[in-house]
């Protein structure tokens, strides 16, 4: 099984709180808990 190596992205307290308030709008209209997760796109334009 191949593997691939993911870097988080380093995001500024403002937007981690407009990410916190997506999921809280995600989740209602799904009525399940979503967790959004970000990571930083390579230079290639892979994650």
């Amino acid at each position: 099984m191949d593997t691939k190596d993911f870097k988080a992205a380093n995001l500024s307290e403002n937007l981690v709180d407009e990410i916190q308030s997506l999921e809280e709008k995600i989740s209602q209209q799904a009525n399940k808990k979503v967790v959004v997760i970000a990571y930083e796109q390579g230079s290639e334009g892979n994650l």
